[in-house]
């Protein structure tokens, strides 16, 4: 989260600028101005943006995973029964659900 608040002040205070607002600009690179919509608008926007990558890179750390390929007959692997969906529903914006064994 401290990252994200530092990455949208960054991004309020260029906003800022280029609304001649360098007064305001100035405020938020020294670390204020967290109550300025500015900044809670572009807090917002980059957390929804975390979001939806971190569940995409779940999805891709399972399809990454060896074991989630193998097996067979009997012990078939995760992936016949997966037939993409994890992949659907990050690509939703949905949490990784895990499959049962």
């Amino acid at each position: 989260m401290a990252n994200q608040l530092g990455d949208a002040r960054r991004v309020a205070a260029d906003l800022l600028d280029r609304m001649d607002r360098t007064q305001d600009a100035a405020i938020v690179r020294a670390g204020g101005g967290d109550d300025f919509v500015e900044v809670r608008a572009a807090l917002a926007a980059l957390s929804t943006v975390a979001t939806r990558l971190r569940h995409w890179e779940q999805a891709l750390r399972c399809y990454a995973d060896a074991s989630f390929w193998e097996g067979d007959g009997d012990n078939a692997c995760l992936a016949l029964h997966d037939a993409g969906d994890m992949a659907r529903a990050a690509l939703a914006g949905c949490a990784l659900f895990h499959h049962r064994d």
